[in-house]
């Protein structure tokens, strides 16, 4: 294969995968109008009770336990849910695990929550 012919084929496919990322970033889930790749951000998982539920808002606020693998202490703080129908699992007072990611703009999203026993 001449050079001429591997430096083009190989700019054809740098052509042919850029399309192809920017047609999957398009293509990233969107809930609310907020990007939020949940497929790239790192779980987290905690273990706390409600101590709110804010269904129009669409955030609960939990009063959990030390969360080892984000560095957090035990607190009392709110996170945002996307999914308005996790609320609707879960009640003041009941004692819950559940999953959150950080998206990229800085906001705790739980992406799944449980009541125990």
């Amino acid at each position: 294969m001449k050079l001429n012919t591997a430096i083009a084929l190989s700019l054809g496919f740098v052509a042919m995968s850029t399309t192809n990322l920017s047609a999957l970033a398009e293509t990233q889930s969107t809930f609310s109008g907020r990007s939020l790749m949940l497929a790239a951000a790192q779980s987290h998982h905690g273990v706390g009770t409600v101590t709110a539920i804010d269904k129009k808002g669409k955030k609960v606020e939990l009063n959990h336990g030390p969360i080892k693998s984000i560095g957090w202490m035990s607190m009392k703080m709110f996170f945002d849910v996307d999914d308005r129908e996790l609320l609707d699992e879960i009640e003041i007072g009941d004692k819950v695990d559940f999953e959150f990611i950080k998206t990229r703009d800085g906001r705790f999203v739980v992406t799944d929550i449980e009541t125990q026993g």
